[in-house]
């Protein structure tokens, strides 16, 4: 696979590929054995093989983008809410500012709270990562 157009579909394939979590070891089986077969044939890799998007279906049918856009969106709401929630009542120890009818140390406490949930959602989204690229198999 010498030409730039055949590389080029390598790397989209293996960005779309890691993108639906499949373990590195089957991602590099699958680019070579698509450069092989383009290198034996002189075929497109598109018209022999699709779209690598669409390609990538074939291995990792089940697209977690609801999960990822999910995952991103608390993330956000978590991590930044609870930064300012916790910035709140820093800044309401030292003046008599109060942010929903709540005390400082009540602030600061939720913004923690926040702060941990996130972390925790982080940490469970990493550990079942890990745990679907274990089982996966090709």
């Amino acid at each position: 696979m010498t030409e730039p157009r055949d590389e080029e579909y390598s790397d989209e394939l293996r960005e779309a590929l890691e993108f639906r979590d499949v373990p590195v070891e089957a991602i590099e089986q699958i680019v070579r054995e698509v450069e092989s077969h383009v290198v034996d044939s002189g075929e497109d890799p598109v018209i022999a093989f699709g779209p690598p998007s669409e390609y990538a279906i074939n291995f990792a049918p089940r697209s977690r983008m609801t999960w990822f856009w999910a995952l991103i969106v608390s993330s956000v709401i978590l991590a930044s809410g609870g930064a300012y929630i916790l910035i709140s009542g820093i800044f309401g120890l030292l003046s008599s500012a109060t942010l929903w009818g709540l005390p400082a140390w009540g602030l600061i406490v939720l913004g923690m709270l926040g702060i941990a949930a996130f972390c925790m959602l982080v940490l469970a989204a990493t550990a079942r990562s890990k745990r679907r690229s274990s089982s996966w198999r090709i």
